[in-house]
């Protein structure tokens, strides 16, 4: 059994294994991680395509976040999950990272595929895929492989931010707001919104310290040697009003 005070909360797909089988990996893993911290460790289970290990400082235990992929995993990955969380030297934390990327690469047929059949990339005014093949052509060599289309609107009354695009990187798909398909969305910006989700598959996230950096420094720098940067989030400051009017129904 889990050691006192330890807790567990395990929250994914049950179809991934029976409910006791869960239960006693989840035990045993979170056993071993706070035998090797010396502090009790409350487990959370999930299913999140994009965050595989996270953790946090509670007041009387360690919250550490994994992905079901690491139920039952060897005790060399256990060992890992600790180094992760233990503070210490930056090499040490380095090296846990290695080790559990390798064990995720290693069991990624266990991350369950985002639902993004349907994605239609020609719109009323901009045509997604064509805009994708040119500036995979002309900033990135070809390199990148991802399908692209419309997203739904999602609008909410009194909304004050928009999210204009998301890369997924299990699928290998963007999603790109439908707010952008209408003609007094230039191409250019279009374009910017485009190149920036291409680049999530370039320059994927990186674990630092517990925490995953989305746009890390060299996100940024990419981001800005795009050409039509500066016009774009130019556009974007003065016309945002735009963006967040309410979409025609797709």
């Amino acid at each position: 059994m889990s050691k006192p005070g330890s807790q567990l909360d395990l929250s994914f797909d049950a179809r991934q294994a029976s409910r006791t089988d869960r239960t006693v990996a989840a035990e045993r893993l979170a056993d071993e991680v706070a035998a090797r911290l010396g502090d009790p460790v409350r487990l959370v289970v999930h299913d999140n395509r994009h965050t595989m290990v996270s953790f946090r400082r509670e007041r009387t235990a360690i919250q550490l976040r994994v992905h079901h992929l690491f139920l039952g995993c060897p005790p060399d990955v256990a060992d890992a999950l600790a180094g992760f969380v233990r503070p210490g030297r930056r090499d040490g934390r380095r090296d846990a990272s290695r080790r559990i990327d390798d064990w995720v690469r290693t069991h990624r047929e266990r991350i369950a595929p985002p639902r993004t059949a349907r994605l239609e990339a020609r719109g009323r005014v901009h045509d997604l895929k064509s805009i994708l093949d040119r500036l995979n052509a002309e900033h990135f060599g070809g390199a990148v492989e991802a399908r692209i289309g419309w997203g739904r609107s999602g609008a909410l009354p009194g909304r004050t931010s928009i999210r204009t695009g998301v890369y997924l990187h299990a699928a290998r798909a963007i999603r790109i707001h439908p707010a952008l398909d209408r003609e007094d969305v230039p191409a250019f910006y279009v374009d910017f919104v485009v190149f920036h989700e291409m680049l999530h598959q370039v320059v994927p996230p990186a674990d630092r310290g517990g925490r995953r950096t989305i746009h890390g420094r060299e996100f940024r720098r990419r981001e800005r040697s795009f050409p039509g940067h500066a016009r774009a989030t130019a556009w974007e400051r003065e016309n945002v009003h735009l963006l967040l009017a309410t979409p025609r129904r797709r």
